[in-house]
């Protein structure tokens, strides 16, 4: 009787040390989604406005990267080749290479800084879809 009983705690104890185990790990393998979560769901609508050979959002004029998200983040209906194009406070336009964005979150630009003006162009023509910046 003495041996079942003290089997019996130790095998409870081992259960809940596992238990606690698999709690710590799904709490720390969650953690980076949230953060992400955080940042796309601030996303905005966009809708592209032709201009020339290209589409570009906003229309005119530019938006600015907020503290939201340290990238842009985009997801089109259509997928398109996307850049991102910046308004250093200096003046001109620097914008990024081309980079291909489909159905699906994409990275636009990487590493942007909080309050910088920058707009988008799309190649393929008209898309519509979510931005978060």
């Amino acid at each position: 009787m003495h041996i079942r009983s003290r089997t019996i705690r130790v095998l409870t104890a081992a259960a809940l040390t596992a238990g606690g185990l698999t709690a710590a790990t799904t709490a720390t393998a969650t953690a980076a989604p949230v953060a992400v979560q955080s940042c796309l769901g601030s996303a905005r609508s966009f809708s592209t406005t032709p201009v020339g050979s290209y589409s570009r959002w906003p229309a005119s004029g530019s938006v600015t990267a907020t503290s939201n998200c340290n990238d842009i983040n985009i997801k089109g209906t259509y997928g398109s080749d996307v850049r991102t194009c910046f308004l250093p406070s200096s003046g001109g336009t620097s914008c990024n290479s081309w980079r291909y964005i489909g159905t699906e979150w994409g990275l636009a630009a990487t590493a942007v800084k909080d309050g910088t003006k920058f707009y988008l162009e799309f190649a393929d023509g008209y898309d519509y879809g979510s931005v978060a910046y």
